[in-house]
């Protein structure tokens, strides 16, 4: 009894002398709003402030070191090892933003898997659907591009604003999309050309 005392409260006994172990403090958040990292393991080892009702979900936030604003990285996995910036109400759904390296805007990445693994810029409501932007390799999305089912999936293209919006839309795109293109279901998927 008296041994598992020692080792709850740091404490170590010789023959002469008692000392304190002094163990270290829990890794917490710069800041915390309110409502916010609540799940088993959610923001465990968070370095990045947190606003209110964001990180709800097992693991969400997980080692995140990127600033998550309001209603923000809410589900299972969501943010988890997280290191850009996420807007509000953004990276809703399980595993969104789940390894992200890229900014993402607000209300942007909502979706299962949505921005899992996404290494570029995403502007504002962009890559919204189950797996949208999954695996984008480093390329700016712009604002209300990449959305629907897979829309994006395994993009290395910039794309801009309004552009492939449908399923699967520029899923394994490597050219560079303007502005309100690639518009529908399959459009644009596997797509290599420039198209202003």
């Amino acid at each position: 009894m008296r041994s598992t005392l020692r080792l709850l409260l740091g404490l170590s006994v010789s023959a002469t002398t008692l000392s304190a172990v002094l163990l270290p403090a829990p890794t917490v958040a710069q800041t915390v709003g309110h409502n916010s990292c609540v799940g088993s393991d959610a923001c465990l080892n968070n370095t990045g402030a947190v606003g209110n009702n964001s990180c709800v979900g097992d693991n969400a936030c997980f080692g995140n070191m990127g600033a998550v604003k309001n209603s923000a990285c809410d589900g299972d996995n969501a943010c988890n090892d997280n290191m850009g910036a996420v807007g509000q109400s953004a990276c809703v759904g399980d595993a969104a933003c789940n390894e992200n390296r890229g900014a993402v805007g607000n209300d942007a990445c909502d979706g299962f898997h949505a921005c899992q693994l996404n290494r570029g810029a995403v502007g504002n409501d962009a890559c919204d659907g189950i797996e949208a932007c999954f695996g984008n390799m480093g390329a700016t999305i712009g604002s209300g591009a990449c959305v629907g089912f897979q829309a994006c999936d395994l993009n290395t293209g910039a794309v801009g604003n309004g552009s492939c919006v449908g399923n699967s839309a520029c899923a394994g795109n490597s050219g560079t999309i303007g502005p309100d293109q690639c518009i529908g279901d399959f459009v644009c998927q596997g797509n290599t050309a420039n198209i202003p």
